[in-house]
């Protein structure tokens, strides 16, 4: 390939490269494109492609080779023709961050090799049941979207060790997070809640648990069960109190709390916690 006058000179450089079998990494996630060039399909070998589009081509499925897809820019939707993704059974890595998407499709849920997805920083407002298919998952982002609930199906992805749901709208918790007992990061700050789930003391591989800047008025005993817990944070809740419990969270090293409740917390609590400093 020596030229094509639809791409940036950066672009066509940077795919001679790979044509040449020199890398099979690509990345274009810095050069905005609404085309891409007729040789990609040569590029078979490719592991990883990081893009950022204007609109979605359909010869990805070409790259059968891939293990991760980076899709980047200003896309509004996720066309049916890209969910012939499913035929790169190698992909592991999807991430479709900083879009403008309001929803993702069924399809999603058929790319079951999947281990790690990122959707944040959309404008998502639902999440289809099928995600709950994707069972390899170890990682979901879904921060900063515009979501008040997540499926129960949620709850099928037992393997998640990271769960990223801050800077949304949620209202509330399905009661199947309890089954995510892999997880030990749980990111939930910066939404609407006014409870959790009694099922969350069943995390008891959990280290990291954000819950600031909701509208909690209680929490269950049951996050007593955490022994694992190394970082809570609680910050700018309405809580009229704290459970005995939390006593029992002997790892805890990270403990942010603010207002009248710090007084009356236990001393081997009070030691740990911090009043934010954000």
């Amino acid at each position: 390939m020596t030229g094509d006058k639809k791409l940036p000179r950066a672009a066509v450089l940077r795919i001679n490269k790979c044509l040449r079998k020199e890398s099979d990494v690509l990345n274009l996630s810095d050069i905005p494109l609404d085309v891409l060039p007729e040789q990609l399909r040569e590029l078979t070998h490719l592991r990883e492609v990081r893009l950022h589009l204007t609109r979605i081509p359909e010869r990805l499925s070409d790259l059968t080779n891939l293990t991760h897809l980076g899709l980047a820019g200003q896309l509004t939707s996720l066309p049916d023709s890209l969910g012939n993704l499913t035929s790169l059974t190698s992909l592991t890595s999807l991430h479709l961050y900083g879009n403008q998407l309001t929803e993702v499709p069924e399809w999603l849920g058929s790319l079951t090799s999947l281990t790690s997805l990122h959707l944040q920083g959309n404008q998502l407002v639902g999440l289809p049941d099928s995600l709950g298919n994707l069972t390899s998952l170890t990682e979901l982002i879904l921060s900063k979207n515009q979501l008040t609930e997540v499926p129960e199906s949620l709850g099928n992805l037992t393997a998640l060790k990271r769960l990223y749901l801050g800077i949304n709208r949620l209202t509330r918790l399905p009661d199947s997070l309890g089954n995510l007992t892999a997880l030990t990061s749980l990111v939930l700050e910066v939404n609407q809640l006014t409870e959790v789930p009694e099922s969350l003391g069943n995390l008891t591989a959990l280290k990291h648990l954000f819950l600031g800047y909701n509208r909690l008025t209680r929490l269950p005993d049951s996050l007593g069960n955490l022994a694992a817990l190394t970082s809570l944070y609680l910050e700018s809740n309405p809580l009229a109190g704290l459970p005995d419990s939390l006593e029992n969270l002997t790892a805890l090293t990270r403990f942010r709390l603010e207002g009248d409740l710090l007084a009356d917390l236990p001393k081997s609590l009070r030691r740990r916690a911090r009043t934010p400093s954000r």
